[in-house]
């Protein structure tokens, strides 16, 4: 996120906004604070660097000294899964406005504390799903609900796979259980997302949950987390189902991430479901049979301008200036039903976190 701060914000024609970083924080050490200032953003944010604010970052020692701080307008969390929510209320309770990473909580409980608790403190609450914000991800609802260049939508798949399980130590984040390892908490919110837009957004829905759900799970052999997750929905109104897979044992390969096919042709995503940058619109030529279909192809290229999570902070930025408690683009009720999908998969497969890691 920090990188992105840094960055000239009219290389993505933004210019209603600029970030500052006041402060970071460390709970374990006031020398972490310092080094990632150091390492990361010793200038500030683009307001400062470019002389818009004459502040630098401060480093702090604890999360408690950044609460206190008046000139922090927001608080960032990108602590651990298991961290998330306790860090978030204790922002909130102080009254800060917060972004959390995602998953923004280990269960859906969780979740609606926090909005609860920014509804009483009246600060702003987002759950930091990054890529609803990239221009590619307006670019497809476009196509598929307003053009409906595919004309309507039967199936969609979601894959995404990192290839980590020979490359960490099982000790790591991800395989430990008592970090909240595993991929669907990790890698499965990306799919879920490409299910919500395509699917949960169809304008025919009109914001039906899906109609039922079919879970699997492969579990690491030695840790016991989900290695492989997979979840099925069904949209009976809409005639359609997604398919979303998600693993931390090999990775996607980088011609299809997500694929949506539809009467009159198909929608492809190629590579990770985080950070897309192309399009690809298949279009079904007239007269083709169910056993043969010749396709005309289009492509829409997105470059992205650095990691690309300036995107969602730029929209942050906004809904703090316009005083909104939640960003319509990302609303607190879309973080629960993705909550509640994960909290049923659980159910499903059986999965059970170990003993005191959830808050609620």
């Amino acid at each position: 996120m920090i990188k992105d701060l840094v960055l000239d914000p009219s290389g993505r024609d933004c210019t209603d906004v600029a970030h500052s970083v006041a402060a970071v924080a460390s709970s374990s050490a006031l020398s972490k604070a310092q080094k990632f200032i150091d390492d990361f953003c010793p200038e500030g944010g683009w307001a400062q660097k470019s002389g818009l604010d004459k502040t630098k970052p401060v480093a702090l020692g604890s999360y408690d000294e950044l609460y206190q701080r008046d000139d922090v307008d927001l608080v960032y969390i990108a602590t651990p899964h298991t961290l998330h929510s306790s860090v978030a209320k204790a922002a909130l309770e102080a009254g800060k406005n917060v972004l959390v990473e995602k998953p923004a909580t280990l269960n859906a409980k969780e979740w609606d504390i926090l909005v609860e608790t920014a509804k009483i403190k009246g600060v702003f609450l987002m759950e930091a799903v990054w890529t609803r914000f990239f221009p590619l991800a307006y670019k497809y609802h476009e196509l598929l609900h307003e053009q409906r260049v595919i004309g309507d939508i039967r199936n969609m798949s979601a894959d995404f796979g990192l290839g980590f399980y020979d490359q960490l130590p099982d000790t790591h984040r991800v395989f430990n259980p008592d970090l909240a390892g595993g991929c669907q908490l990790d890698l499965g919110p990306y799919t879920i997302l490409w299910a919500l837009l395509t699917l949960y957004h169809h304008p025919a829905n009109k914001g039906a949950e899906p109609s039922r759900m079919i879970s699997s799970m492969i579990p690491h052999p030695r840790t016991g987390v989900d290695l492989y997750s997979t979840i099925i929905m069904d949209w009976d109104n809409l005639l359609a189902r997604a398919n979303l897979n998600a693993n931390n044992a090999v990775s996607t390969p980088p011609d299809v991430g997500v694929l949506v096919t539809g009467t009159k042709g198909s929608i492809i995503i190629p590579g990770g479901l985080s950070r897309p940058d192309k399009i690809i619109v298949r279009r079904n030529k007239p007269g083709d049979s169910p056993f043969r279909i010749e396709l005309d192809e289009e492509v829409f290229d997105f470059p992205v301008q650095g990691f690309g999570l300036h995107w969602e902070a730029d929209a942050v930025a906004r809904s703090l200036r316009d005083g909104e408690k939640e960003n319509p683009r990302m609303p607190w009720n879309e973080s629960a039903l993705t909550m509640r999908i994960m909290d049923k998969w659980r159910e499903q497969v059986g999965y059970k976190y170990p003993a005191g890691l959830e808050q609620a």
